[in-house]
């Protein structure tokens, strides 16, 4: 307590009559006699009375140690309050939190590109289902293009019958990870067969399944592919259909017959509306009747309604249904209906 005492500048603490560290109580434990009570009445008169403490020369050392712990704590004092006022008045930002990784990016990695695997399986589909037994070899380098390498080429093929693909459409990409995936692949298929001494030709639609993966920077075939099933047809409901504006229609039906005729011989931009932009036919195609016009009931200068057409093509007769926009066109005092656009009916 005294070094820290010194440290700080303050006194000694005071000692009280018969505690440790008096003279009096120092010289009677040690056995000195006891001077009367005249000897000490004596005594006192001609002693001074003595200091409870007494003034030290403090040596180089204590001094050095009682101002470097001065400024140690006023240095600690100093620290605090930087800190203090620097937080204040630049409070830290709070810790960003790591960035959690994107499981769905993550597995995108291990994924076969889509638009390369579905252009590879289209084109080994219709090698694969298309067979000559008058040239085999033929068949097993066109799929050696898109082939793994080690794979036979033949792919379980026997060598015999003859079989060609009319079309192949690639459809859905079903990723395996690890950079497999399988192609679904619609191919059109044509066969010769042969009745009553007469050779005909037979196509029908198949679904072909065909794995691929990616190596060395490009999607390959990895194996045999095999056959499976199309899609079956599903229940759809149709929207209800428009309330007919009988008098519109009535009162354009002419105009409608008229654009119908002119589009098939290639003459549309004359009897549409101006500005209208409608591609043409192809001229391979023959007006042969419009069998229905209806208005979907409305109001203003344009107006939808649908139309069952009739058309000569292919040496038949082809019915379709189309919904044709007709527009207000004023001229001076006069207006009339024309066509404006033509679409395919979404039902």
């Amino acid at each position: 307590m005294s070094v820290l005492r010194k440290m700080l500048n303050l006194p000694d603490k005071e000692t009280k009559d018969g505690e440790e560290g008096h003279p009096d109580a120092s010289a009677n434990a040690a056995g000195q006699p006891e001077t009367s009570r005249t000897e000490e009445g004596s005594a006192q008169a001609r002693t001074p009375p003595a200091l409870g403490w007494a003034e030290e020369q403090e040596s180089s050392g204590t001094l050095f140690a009682r101002r470097a712990g001065r400024v140690t704590v006023w240095a600690v004092f100093a620290l605090l309050a930087f800190t203090g006022l620097r937080t204040l008045v630049f409070p830290s930002d709070p810790p960003t939190a790591p960035a959690q990784p994107n499981a769905e990016a993550q597995a995108r990695k291990d994924d076969v590109p889509e638009a390369e695997a579905q252009q590879v399986a289209a084109r080994f589909a219709r090698s694969y289902l298309t067979w000559d037994s008058r040239n085999p070899d033929g068949r097993a380098k066109e799929l050696e293009v898109d082939l793994a390498k080690g794979i036979d080429p033949k792919l379980g093929w026997d060598g015999s019958g003859y079989q060609l693909v009319a079309q192949t459409i690639p459809g859905a990409v079903t990723q395996a990870g690890h950079k497999r995936a399988r192609v679904t692949v619609d191919v059109r298929v044509s066969v010769v067969t042969t009745s009553g001494g007469k050779q005909q030709t037979v196509s029908s639609w198949r679904g072909l399944e065909v794995p691929v993966a990616q190596a060395s920077g490009r999607v390959v075939v990895t194996g045999q592919p095999a056959l499976v099933g199309l899609p079956e047809a599903v229940t759809y409901k149709a929207a209800d259909e428009a309330e007919n504006d009988t008098t519109l229609a009535s009162s354009t039906r002419e105009t409608v017959t008229s654009f119908l005729e002119a589009w098939a011989e290639g003459s549309q931009d004359q009897a549409a509306a101006p500005g209208a932009d409608i591609p043409g036919l192809g001229g391979d195609v023959a007006f042969a009747s419009m069998d229905s016009w209806s208005v979907d009931v409305g109001s203003g200068d344009q107006r939808t309604g649908t139309a069952s057409v009739r058309w000569k093509v292919g040496g038949a007769h082809l019915q379709q249904t189309y919904r044709i926009t007709v527009t207000k066109v004023a001229a001076g005092s006069a207006s009339r209906w024309q066509v404006s656009a033509v679409t395919a009916k979404t039902s």
